[in-house]
């Protein structure tokens, strides 16, 4: 049974005469036996009405603005009906007329949508992630659509399954989170703004539930420590022949850098030597982010002296008191207090320099700055956001690549990036039995987001914990007839 659609036309609604001696213009909507009528706000003579065209004759000196009007109205509670059609949503006579009343849809298209909030995100807030992270599911959505251009409203509950299933295709479950919440965001802005009168995502569940459990990426320890012995011996003691700079892909590291007088220099350094350096500071640096290691400056890090509390302990045994204070040995440290980029959490990090300094050797030269103004590590030579941006994601596919050369050289299997420090930092001290509040701390996280970076216990600490509730009494000697205990 085919239903029948709204019906929407004009008329001279001569019920009613105005005082004038006029008869107001309105708008008739029919739907279902129900009729309701809206106002123009104009008014005509009997005799200057075309019953049949259902507008103003010629011969009124208004006419022509008149029925512009009209005809205004009439295209807007028509779109009106041939949105909710489409969309299949219920209305009614009274329904219509109230949707009309309220502010039209934009014609903004998505892909407008989409530039508007990368460009706040990257002019406005300076959050150049953010903006790229919009912009490449953009570029996702065009190829998609093959190209062609979407209306806000095309984008419904079929479209996103549609969509959700052109993704799995593609991408990883991680990644069509990712994208997915962006999308939400985006749609949820339109609607606050009076785009959209909802939001297609209040109905949208994904076909599946996705798997987006974070990948361990922490290191053994005999992995962590393969990577040291590679840099050391190669770049540091100078005891192995460094790889051949025709085999790699980007020979060397360019960075800006200030010297002693306020001159700006230029460094290179061998891109293999910056990528592990790099590694092995976030590592000892208590793991800290590229990010926050770029924006690091000379300044930033004080010089403490912290007791040697193991000397000073054997000597208190050995000798007492009195030669343990007088005979007390500070150990040089480098002290930072700072806060985190990505969770704005505070941090302090404790770096023993001898244990750093084999790998901020190669950042040396930036030291010379004037005040310490300089930045440890030879990524921003400048303080403008959007240049830092391109330099952040610049080095760290250098040090990312750089790091899967060095696995394949020393025989390791797994995938490392850069973000394998965090992780090898926070399960190395997870496995020493270091509490999760203190590394939270270190780490400038939330302690119940800390888990993420904790690689699972090996084989012999789930066994060892097993044995702990695996201890069966021994049986009591009883006697054999009586079943007394002897």
């Amino acid at each position: 049974m085919k239903i029948a659609k709204a019906t929407v036309a004009a008329l001279l609604y001569t019920s009613k005469t105005l005082a004038n001696g006029e008869h107001p213009i309105m708008i008739r909507v029919c739907y279902n036996s129900k009729r309701k009528y809206k106002s123009t706000g104009l008014s005509c003579p009997k005799a200057l009405w075309n019953g049949a065209k259902r507008e103003v004759r010629p011969r009124h000196p208004l006419s022509a603005n008149m029925n512009a009007i009209i005809e205004k109205e009439l295209m807007h509670l028509k779109n009106r009906v041939l949105d909710f059609e489409r969309r299949g949503v219920a209305y009614s006579a009274q329904g219509l007329l109230e949707a009309s009343a309220r502010k039209p849809p934009s014609r903004k298209t998505l892909s407008d949508l989409f530039r508007e909030r990368i460009a706040y995100f990257r002019d406005t807030l300076q959050k150049h992630n953010t903006a790229t992270g919009y912009r490449t599911l953009l570029h996702i959505i065009e190829r998609f659509a093959q190209h062609r251009e979407l209306e806000l409203f095309d984008v419904d509950t079929e479209w996103l399954r549609d969509f959700e299933k052109y993704l799995h295709t593609r991408y990883a479950d991680t990644s069509i989170k990712r994208f997915f919440s962006a999308f939400k965001a985006l749609m949820n802005h339109a609607r606050r703004d009076g785009l959209l009168e909802a939001n297609p995502f209040d109905r949208f569940r994904f076909s599946r539930k996705l798997d987006v459990r974070t990948a361990k990426r922490a290191l053994d320890s005999d992995e962590m420590d393969s990577l040291v012995r590679y840099y050391l011996d190669t770049y540091y003691y100078g005891t192995r022949k460094k790889p051949d700079p025709g085999t790699m892909k980007r020979r060397c590291w360019r960075s800006r850098y200030v010297g002693p007088r306020g001159e700006e220099r230029t460094m290179e350094l061998e891109a293999e030597r910056f990528s592990l350096a790099m590694f092995i500071c976030s590592y000892i640096f208590q793991g800290l982010a590229l990010v926050d290691l770029a924006r690091l400056k000379w300044k930033d890090l004080v010089p403490i002296g912290v007791l040697n509390r193991e000397k000073y302990d054997r000597d208190c045994a050995a000798r007492g008191s009195r030669y343990a204070e007088a005979h007390k040995e500070l150990v040089a440290f480098y002290e930072i207090n700072l806060v985190r980029a990505k969770t704005q959490h505070p941090a302090r990090v404790l770096v023993e320099q001898s244990v750093a300094r084999p790998y901020m050797k190669p950042f040396a030269r930036t030291a010379k700055a004037p005040g310490g103004s300089g930045f440890v590590f030879p990524i921003y030579f400048d303080d403008n956001p959007e240049h830092q941006f391109e330099r952040i994601t610049y080095a760290n596919n250098v040090i990312n690549q750089s790091l899967q050369r060095v696995a394949r050289r020393i025989g390791l299997s797994r995938r490392i990036t850069f973000y394998s420090a965090r992780h090898t930092y926070a399960s190395r001290l997870y496995h020493a039995d270091v509490p999760l509040p203190l590394i939270a701390q270190n780490m400038g996280r939330n302690q119940a987001e800390i888990e993420t970076y904790l690689k699972e216990f090996d084989r012999d600490k789930i066994i060892s914990a097993n044995k702990r509730i695996w201890q069966i009494p021994a049986p009591v000697p009883r006697d054999a007839e009586s079943g007394a205990v002897l």
